[in-house]
């Protein structure tokens, strides 16, 4: 064989392994949020032990430091659910010294947000501790600036006097006389305008019963999420499920009402839209 085909097979190789090692590490990197996404679904569905699989399973995957907090974080909120309160305080001490301002990704319980911000102080403690200790800390200087008084300039005399109403020596503009007062309130009786459209009152009822079912909804969501808190802290099986049970149906029953609340809003806008353009073309054809 001729070293210029030797050459070539290398070259080929080369190109063949550069290529195929950025591709499985992103395969890689799209299948630890694989098992995240499932490991969280697992974990709403209160299978903790299988959630905690999934989590251990991807942790062995190759992943980036971002990922390694969510991981840390994920398994120190399944594993305080469960009870294992030693693992679940080393997990988050974990996150947090990779990344202190780290926020809880998912919904917890109060004791298990408590244990959190607890070991966020005692990590904080610790790096603080550390700065201290180093000979080359920087010592910050805190210099107070001293507040001056200024008395009122002119600038500002004239900036507050055309914020008052105008005078009678001035001149009374339109808006202020009292025929401007009467066309103003006429053009109020005839309905609230915006941007240069006039709002019927069935765009305002469409949206008022948009709002309301937004409302009523968002409260049987804080109600879904209050029995899930309430399933997670059952002693017995019959109680996790009654809880779990009557979140799933909170949790419908919201949906039902934001799709209400997204429906009604829909149908102002298009009121607002559709009557608003009916009137303009038959005050058209009226003047014709």
């Amino acid at each position: 064989m001729s070293k210029s085909c030797l050459w070539g097979e290398c070259l080929a190789v080369f190109v063949c392994v550069s290529v195929a090692m950025p591709l499985s590490a992103h395969g890689a990197e799209g299948e630890v949020q694989r098992q995240i996404t499932e490991a969280i679904r697992l974990y709403e569905d209160l299978e903790y032990e299988r959630a905690l699989e999934r989590l251990k399973h991807a942790s062995r995957l190759p992943h980036g430091p971002d990922e390694a907090v969510s991981l840390s974080l994920l398994r120190g909120i399944v594993q305080a659910d469960m009870g294992r309160w030693e693992a679940a305080r080393k997990d988050f001490r974990e996150a947090l010294q990779r990344q202190l301002d780290i926020q809880l990704p998912l919904h917890v319980s109060p004791k298990v947000s408590r244990e959190f911000e607890t070991q966020r102080t005692k990590v904080r403690a610790s790096v603080a501790g550390r700065r201290a200790d180093s000979p080359t800390a920087p010592t910050a200087a805190v210099e107070v600036a001293p507040v001056n008084a200024k008395p009122p300039t002119k600038e500002t005399e004239v900036a507050v006097t055309h914020l008052m109403p105008p005078s009678k020596e001035d001149g009374v503009p339109e808006a202020w006389a009292p025929g401007g007062v009467e066309e103003e309130s006429a053009r109020a009786s005839q309905g609230v305008r915006l941007a240069g459209r006039r709002v019927p009152v069935v765009s305002w009822a469409l949206l008022g019963a948009g709002v309301a079912a937004g409302g009523v909804g968002t409260v049987f969501g804080l109600s879904s999420r209050s029995q899930i808190d309430d399933a997670r802290s059952a002693q017995l099986q019959e109680d996790l499920e009654s809880h779990h049970s009557r979140a799933q149906s909170s949790a419908q029953t919201a949906n039902i009402l934001f799709g209400a609340a997204t429906a009604a809003a829909v149908g102002a806008l298009a009121t607002w839209l559709l009557m608003d353009s009916s009137e303009a073309t038959v005050a058209e054809g009226g003047v014709r």
